[in-house]
């Protein structure tokens, strides 16, 4: 593996293609999408509507603060996996639970159709969504790791803030950046105490009949929701990022998989130009 830093996104390890994460680590080389703008909004939307008692989530929950992670991204300090390689992880999250009694809880919103249409209950006991909670496990896992040990080191925020801003050479500009950035940090950084992972899957429930719309005053769309925990396993996850390091280490990426969405990795790679570059 080349001698580069390895930074982790805790999305990539839920929409994990061994090829495409290698083809980045190794060769900075990726697939990038386009996001619809109105997603964002629809996060802000979730995001706000569940801030503040955590009963809002689930009344079973204990007594504590749903806040949000500010919508920016963060690097966690160097991490180790069980072969004491360091890492790096970057994201940034839904939400944040701070309990009452000083431990933290991770949330993630879904929102997609989870359950069956004009269904009361959202069925996780379907073999389709219990693989998505297993999907998303790894993600919830890197949040807390995250969030429980962001990178303070002065310096580091400076660099990352001359990254963001290229054009920026003002040393007074790049040190303020730099303390507000850590002032952000001050305000979402969690206990290593973890009592709480969870997903909220949020389902639309009703389309509006057409002669019922009327695009001047706007229409609404109800939504219901359900939340679901997640096991919190810290051993398992460091066993799965282990093994993932091993993968980019290897001397030669893995084949692109069949069932991955980057098509260009699928219709255009020539493994053997790649040796060449």
């Amino acid at each position: 593996m080349n001698n580069k830093e390895i930074v982790l996104t805790p999305s990539s390890l839920s929409y994990l293609c061994s090829h495409c994460l290698y083809m980045k680590q190794n060769y900075n080389l990726q697939n990038n999408s386009i996001s619809a703008g109105i997603t964002g909004t629809l996060d802000g939307i979730e995001k706000n509507f569940f801030l503040g008692d955590s009963n809002k989530i689930d009344e079973s929950l204990k007594p504590g603060q749903v806040i949000d992670p500010l919508n920016e991204y963060f690097y966690s300090k160097v991490l180790y996996d069980n072969k004491e390689r360091p890492f790096r992880l970057m994201g940034k999250g839904d939400a944040i639970i701070k309990f009452d009694d000083g431990s933290c809880g991770i949330i993630d919103y879904k929102t997609s159709k989870f359950k069956k249409k004009n269904s009361k209950d959202y069925t996780f006991n379907d073999s389709k969504l219990k693989h998505k909670v297993d999907e998303y496990d790894p993600q919830l896992h890197s949040y807390f790791l995250l969030y429980s040990n962001l990178e303070t080191n002065i310096e580091f925020l400076k660099e990352r803030y001359k990254k963001r801003y290229p054009r920026s050479i003002d040393p007074a500009k790049i040190n303020a950046g730099a303390e507000k950035n850590l002032e952000k940090i001050k305000q979402i950084s969690i206990s290593d105490k973890p009592s709480l992972f969870g997903l909220v899957f949020v389902y639309p429930e009703e389309e509006l009949p057409v002669g019922k719309i009327n695009l001047e005053k706007g229409f609404s769309v109800p939504f219901s929701y359900k939340f679901e925990k997640v096991k919190i396993d810290i051993d398992n996850y460091l066993d799965k990022i282990t093994k993932l390091i091993d993968m980019l280490s290897l001397k030669e990426p893995p084949n692109p998989p069949e069932n991955c969405g980057c098509n260009l990795y699928k219709y255009f790679y020539d493994k053997n130009r790649l040796k060449s570059t």
